[in-house]
């Protein structure tokens, strides 16, 4: 610690002399700046009190002005009253409303009609309000600036706070002014007034003296004063410096002493406290405090500098440029010191570290078996050659020779010139070059050396120097040769197996493979195994290979690829004494026995399903034939009573039959007697393919079928499900289709499976289904399409789709025949069923069926 003390002395001291130099120089300044603040904010705030004043002296003399109307005229009626308080309002914004209202002393004392000037008419006699004790200040007339002043006849004198302000007028003869009062405004928020009134007395009375009967006025000239709008009026015209101004009246008490607070336009968002004083973040701002007489009341006005104040000084904060200023200065200077220290200190520890790095390097070189070599830029000197090239040239070599033939001599010429061009060919492209070179020996006869060397560039110099060394890598190499050897023998034994055969490391990378891959599997220089596998099976594969790597047993898995092809991985371990080394994995192509599997197990199920169908067709059939041998006679009972119960009709008028008019009921019964046998006919049709489920034959193919026409029945057929299911459900055929040869019930059955898998996948009943069929001659096909918004086909749902058995609505009841029997039927029409995934969510389906060729 005192080391570095006595090291950076100096920078300390200029460190600490130089911020204390500064901290008394910006207080100075910073003292200096404050007075003048000061004196610029007296200046503004005795503006802003005056303003105030003048403005309500004014006010005032609006009233002063209007006495002297009435005095100087000596009639004023209602016109002239307006016209002259019209221009008095315009002159003075902040006056809300004038007012005159006589003094009534009796309660039968009705309002004069006459002119103000004329009431000394009717003027009370001296004392005559004291001993009544109803004393009236009703309103004459009325100017106001919004034209909705107080109404003709009010009485003023009811109001306390005007009751009081009246007798103080009255008794002083001058301008009396009430305090704060809230005045309600149609359609507008609430204002805060202050009234005025100025008793004005009849012609020849003395106003100041004299005998109560002498003085008594004949009303009032009354004013009301609009507060926020007259401290506006004040102060809007001056220059916005800062500063907020808090009026408030002392005559008053209470919240009442609050006036009005004007926020600084420079901070407008600024509010008084709700105990009507400055905002708390003016309580250290400077201010000015100020009495004025308004009336015969007594107003404080008080000015506080805000924090946005705007001094005439220009740099307002010139103390902080001087602090910052002055601890920047003295921050670079002692970094520069510092930095001095450290780079001289930095100096004599890279000299160390150079002496022990080449203490280091020589020893370095003089133990390991490595030659290290360097040369110049050309190769035409050879700069440094380490002591163990002893080893390889013998004894005898003078190790201080700046030849470069020192290390080129111990090679054969051939071998010399492959060193020499590699050297060239670093000099010209600038790239690292590795040869292996052999060295003749007397002693040790031949051993092999790998010669690298790597171009050393400096900045301005392309290339200033050639390093590298040379290795002695005979055991490397023929360890090397033995093994490709071995691994030639062992690929002439594993090529000629069908199998996909290779072995891979514990990273899944190829080591050997016993044939061409079919396709890349990776970049440059990278063998990926898990490549040549379809995507969604390679985490299984590198799952079971990671396993055989830690458990060191065989693991083995099928899987079926795009095209429909089945394959079996086979991983057998690779070990040494201690771990597995590698893996040996076999693939191979299990298609055929898998399709044997198949069709022996589909040839069980199928037995077992004829077998079922048997049983069930001969139990379906007898209650069936019932049916329609009972439909039939039904039919023909119904044929030979419809005209007697037509002529009953004629004859008896309308009739009921089963709750339905006779009418009605006919037509009715006629379509059940029809459905009857058509649907009992159907039961037939469909037990009948039941019963040829199981079995190979081809059934009646020699239909001509209208595709359009088995559409329409379809739809009318699933009439209920649609209904059911969507509200969107849509049939576009064309006017005319091609017919198609082979079994109109096979053909109905695909399609009512069809059109039920879409609308069953469907979330909601606002998705839609659309069916269509469109004719292409070019081609000589009919291609019928089914398309649902529904939740779609997952990619290993659609990998078994058709596949017999397979269902993915088992919970429900599926049993997983429908499309692997539809699929048959199409393929027995010899058409083609696809299914395709849409972009949105839903499937596509096409059954492409060839057009008819005979006439």
């Amino acid at each position: 610690m005192f080391d570095n003390l006595r090291k950076y002395a100096a920078a300390y001291a200029v460190a600490i002399g130089g911020v204390l130099l500064t901290c008394l120089s910006s207080w100075n300044v910073r003292q200096d700046l404050q007075t003048s603040h000061f004196k610029e904010f007296q200046w503004a705030a005795g503006d802003r009190i005056q303003s105030v004043r003048a403005v309500v002296d004014q006010g005032l003399d609006a009233l002063l002005e209007i006495r002297g109307l009435f005095y100087a005229a000596q009639g004023v009626d209602e016109k002239e009253f307006l016209v002259f308080t019209d221009s008095v309002l315009k002159r003075r914004p902040y006056i809300d409303s004038l007012l005159w209202a006589p003094l009534l002393t009796s309660p039968r004392q009705a309002l004069p009609e006459s002119a103000p000037g004329s009431m000394a008419r009717a003027a009370p006699v001296a004392g005559q309000a004291e001993a009544a004790g109803t004393l009236r200040v009703p309103v004459l007339l009325s100017a106001s600036r919004s034209g909705t002043g107080i109404a003709r006849g009010v009485d003023l004198n009811t109001m306390r706070e005007l009751a009081a302000l009246f007798q103080r007028a009255r008794a002083s003869g001058n301008v009396a002014v009430s305090g704060r009062m809230e005045m309600a405004r149609p359609g507008r928020e609430s204002a805060y007034v202050i009234y005025a009134a100025l008793p004005v007395y009849a012609p020849g009375a003395t106003g100041t003296a004299g005998p109560v009967k002498q003085r008594e006025p004949l009303g009032f000239v009354i004013g009301v004063y609009d507060i926020e709008e007259l401290v506006h009026v004040a102060i809007s015209l001056l220059e916005p410096r800062g500063v907020e101004v808090l009026v408030r009246d002392d005559s008053a008490a209470g919240d009442a002493q609050f006036l009005h607070f004007y926020a600084s336009r420079l901070e407008p968002r600024a509010a008084a406290t709700a105990s009507g004083l400055m905002p708390e973040g003016d309580e250290d701002q400077p201010r000015m405090v100020v009495r004025i007489p308004v009336g015969d009341r007594s107003w404080t006005v008080t000015c506080v500098a805000t924090h946005t104040f705007r001094s005439a000084e220009v740099f307002t904060k010139a103390h902080w440029s001087v602090l910052l200023g002055g601890i920047l200065f003295t921050a670079l200077l002692t970094f520069y010191l510092v930095r001095s220290r450290r780079e001289l200190e930095n100096r004599i520890q890279l000299t160390q570290t150079i002496y022990e790095r080449e203490e280091l390097f020589r020893q370095l070189a003089e133990t390991v078996d490595v030659v290290f070599w360097a040369t110049n830029a050309a190769a035409t000197r050879l700069e440094y050659i380490g002591p163990a090239f002893r080893q390889i040239a013998g004894r005898e070599a003078r190790l201080d020779s700046a030849s470069p033939s020192l290390m080129l001599d111990v090679f054969e010429a051939d071998d010399r010139r492959t060193l020499v061009a590699a050297i060239g060919q670093l000099q010209t492209e600038g790239a690292r070059f590795t040869v292996v070179l052999p060295v003749t020996r007397a002693s040790q006869g031949v051993r092999w050396l790998r010669v690298c060397g790597f171009p050393v560039r400096e900045p301005g110099c392309e290339l200033s120097r050639i390093v590298g060394f040379l290795e002695d890598i005979t055991d490397h190499k023929l360890a090397e040769d033995a093994l490709r050897d071995s691994e030639a023998k062992l690929r002439t034994l594993f090529n000629h197996s069908p199998d996909l055969i290779f072995t891979v490391d514990g990273e899944a990378n190829i080591l050997l493979t016993n044939r061409p891959l079919p396709y890349p599997v990776g970049g440059a220089g990278e063998k990926r195994s898990e490549l040549i596998l379809p995507p969604d099976v390679r985490g299984d594969y590198l799952h079971k290979l990671r396993q055989v790597f830690e458990s060191g047993r065989i693991e083995h898995f099928q899987y079926r690829s795009s095209d429909a092809t089945w394959w079996e991985i086979r991983m057998v371990p690779i070990s040494s004494a201690k771990a597995v080394m590698a893996a040996m994995v076999v693939i191979t192509d299990i298609t055929e026995n898998r399709k044997l599997q198949w069709q022996a197990i589909r040839s069980a199920r199928l037995a077992s399903l004829g077998v079922l169908s048997a049983g069930i067709a001969h139990e379906i059939n007898n209650p069936n034939h019932a049916i329609l041998a009972n439909a039939s006679l039904l039919t023909r009972i119904w044929q030979d009573a419809l005209p007697i119960l037509n002529e009953y009709e004629q004859e008896q008028g309308s009739f009921v039959l089963a709750g339905l008019v006779f009418e009605r009921a006919r037509q009715i019964i006629a379509r059940g007697m029809n459905d009857i046998g058509e649907n009992a006919k159907r039961i037939q049709k469909i037990v009948d393919n039941l019963k040829h489920l199981g079995k190979q034959d081809r059934g009646h193919m020699d239909e001509l079928a209208d595709v359009g026409k088995i559409l329409s029945a379809v739809v009318t057929l699933l009439d209920t499900r649609i209904r059911k299911h969507t509200d969107a459900f849509s049939l576009a055929l064309p006017e005319a289709l091609p017919p198609v040869k082979g079994n109109v019930q096979q053909l109905e059955q695909v399609f009512i499976n069809v059109i039920v898998n879409a609308l069953e996948s469907l979330p909601d009943r606002s998705r839609s289904v659309k069916v269509s069929a469109t004719a292409e001659p070019a081609s000589g096909r009919i291609v019928v399409q089914v398309e649902d918004q529904g939740k779609g086909i997952a990619e290993d749902v659609m990998a078994q789709i058709g596949e017999p058995f397979f269902t993915t609505k088992a919970e429900s009841g599926g049993t997983g025949l429908g499309l692997s029997i539809s699929s048959s039927i199409v393929e027995r029409h010899g058409g083609i069923l696809r299914f395709e995934s849409n972009n949105n969510p839903g499937t596509t389906v096409s059954i492409d069926l060839p057009v008819s060729t005979e006439e």
